[in-house]
């Protein structure tokens, strides 16, 4: 049967019935299920990744429902929503459809990276020149942003926060804080290789909050506590806008749980998409759009075929018995269905903190020393996505944080960057410190999980090289070597910012040995080239009509890596531009 969800719904007899549905890449004749079984060909001869291969076309019988609406979203996390909203308020019919339950419907990210909202400003907030900012993006990003990207969420992601948290519940939102704020008389901003990094991230870790205050330092936190408590709060900020939507626009919006994108429907590969079929919990669906089809179903972390086919230049750092982990993301079947389309994918695609969390202590101010007692790198390069990108390809092992008598200032000491040891939260400093403290005095069995102090720097190199002399000295002599760079204020061999060139010269002294890991990431942040509406474009740099990728479908956004000048800028950004092109699809013609 046939739903309309507009007023001003529109049926365009023929050209988007049921009747016509193909698959991406075939009509409706059986060039889908041919180009099917051609891909899958290609694949037992080891020349295509069964991920790319498009489904058959579904038989129209088998369609349950027909929704007509000029815009039609693919994932309903924190871009998708945002469309969804910001066409609804533009006076646009939308139907969106989201895979996972609507009672159990969370999205990912606990922070919402953002330049001068109205809310940063009233907790007092520093403003950031945006024009400062976007510059220093493009520099992180070795200039393969979108520019246009970048200007806008630089100009614009303040508002588009105060528009986003003016449907929560007040309460919760009254709750929200701003990470690595305020600054302490060590923080540092600007670093000397010219890289900024700014405070600016609303948090809403309640539970998360919860579960410390009832923890105790030092300690980790109590495990059946923590799996109580979803430490994503802003998931409840996203149902409040969820919520506003559907009340407000009950004749002209429509949301539909459970269901799945399933493909596109075209008459042929790179053609015109004039919507798309999804499988829900009674069969099949399509919903026709004239105005456009929007990818919004995140990346493909949870996919390892993606995984391994499209971050092959993430999976050469690793050895050969390593696999990448991905603990939060999408199974990347939205992105399928445009590449069936004929999207066109960006050669680099990023991924969110690939093993940074095991960057020694998240803090730039330490000595890094690695199992050989050597030291590997600029300790403050920047962001632990930057930093990580060593760890990511060096030998695995023990990555070492050195500390003296400073060790205190130096927890307090840093700037803001995703995962850093954030001094202002009340927790992540004295817990930490709390693990060294428990050291003192245990000699060579430390706190028992890699933390260790000692009166004297031979002492401790036997704690952590034990019985290996060898490195032992080598390890005393890279710590003389560091002191004698850090007494002359320049750090000829990396080039650390002066600000961290803190000597191991005071006793007593700390150490903490965190072992190497496979390849970690949280989600992967990269798709498909767009312009600059976010219209997906064709191997050959030219839009396909009706198709459009916002959020972790679109690509374009950052460089090689994630990179956090402000941390939470990917959920930043996926509510800014995913509202730019809500209220853009609205409005065109």
């Amino acid at each position: 049967m046939e739903n309309a969800v507009s007023r001003r719904a529109f049926v365009a007899a023929g050209a988007m019935g049921a009747a016509t549905i193909g698959v991406a890449g075939g009509a409706a004749t059986g060039a889908g299920v041919a180009r099917a079984s051609e891909a899958q060909d290609a694949e037992a001869e080891g020349g295509t990744s069964s991920w790319r291969v498009a489904p058959g076309p579904v038989d129209a019988s088998q369609i349950v429902e027909t929704y007509q609406a000029e815009v039609g979203v693919i994932g309903l996390g924190h871009a998708g929503l945002a469309v969804m909203r910001a066409a609804a308020e533009a006076g646009a019919t939308v139907v969106a459809v989201e895979v996972q339950p609507r009672d159990s419907w969370w999205t990912i990210g606990d922070d919402i990276g953002n330049l001068n909202s109205e809310h940063n400003r009233a907790l007092g907030v520093p403003d950031i020149d945006p024009v400062e900012f976007m510059n220093d993006w493009m520099m992180m990003t070795n200039n393969k942003a979108n520019g246009s990207f970048v200007s806008y969420f630089a100009h614009h992601s303040g508002e588009t926060v105060d528009w986003w948290l003016d449907k929560a519940d007040p309460e919760l939102v009254s709750q929200m804080r701003v990470g690595f704020f305020p600054d302490n008389e060590h923080t540092v901003h600007d670093l000397n290789n010219g890289l900024h990094y700014y405070a600016g991230d609303l948090e809403i870790w309640t539970d998360i909050w919860a579960a410390r205050e009832s923890g105790t330092p030092g300690e980790d936190l109590n495990a059946d506590a923590m799996n109580n408590t979803s430490g994503l709060e802003l998931k409840d900020i996203d149902r409040s806008n969820l919520e506003y939507v559907e009340q407000t626009f009950p004749d002209t919006v429509t949301a539909l749980f459970e269901t799945k994108g399933y493909y596109l429907i075209q008459d042929e590969k790179g053609g015109p998409v004039r919507g798309f079929v999804a499988e829900g919990p009674d069969g099949y669906v399509q919903v026709n759009c004239s105005k456009g089809v929007v990818l919004a179903g995140g990346g493909f972390g949870g996919n390892k075929e993606m995984r391994d086919d499209l971050l092959d230049w993430v999976n050469r750092m690793y050895t050969p018995d390593a696999d990448m982990m991905c603990m939060f993301d999408r199974d990347g079947s939205a992105i399928a269905m445009g590449v069936w389309a004929g999207g066109r994918l960006e050669s680099e695609i990023s991924s969110m903190n690939f093993d940074t969390t095991y960057c020694p202590d998240v803090l730039p101010g330490p000595l890094w020393v690695d199992s050989d007692g050597n030291r590997f790198q600029n300790e403050a390069t920047g962001g632990t996505e930057i930093n990580g990108l060593f760890m990511a390809r060096a030998k695995r092992g023990n990555q070492i944080s050195v500390f003296d008598n400073t060790l205190e200032q130096q927890l307090n000491s840093g700037f803001p960057c995703h995962s850093g040891l954030d001094w202002s939260n009340g927790w992540d400093v004295p817990n930490t410190l709390a693990k060294f403290r428990a050291a003192e005095g245990m000699g060579a069995q430390g706190n028992g999980s890699g933390y260790y102090s000692a009166d004297t720097l031979e002492e401790l190199a036997t704690y952590l090289y034990p019985d290996d002399e060898a490195t032992q000295q080598n390890f005393l002599a890279t710590v003389e070597e560091y002191n004698a760079m850090c007494d002359a204020g320049v750090d000829d061999d990396f080039g650390k910012d002066p600000h961290f060139l803190i000597p191991v010269a005071n006793p007593p002294f700390y150490a903490h040995a965190n072992p190497g890991a496979p390849a970690f990431a949280l989600v992967t942040t990269g798709g498909f080239v767009t312009n600059d509406n976010q219209q997906v474009v064709d191997d050959y740099y030219e839009p396909i009509e009706g198709l459009y990728a916002t959020g972790n479908c679109c690509g374009l956004r950052f460089g090689p890596t994630y990179i956090t000048p402000i941390p939470g800028v990917s959920v930043g950004m996926c509510y800014t531009l995913g509202r730019k092109l809500g209220e853009y699809l609205a409005k065109k013609e």
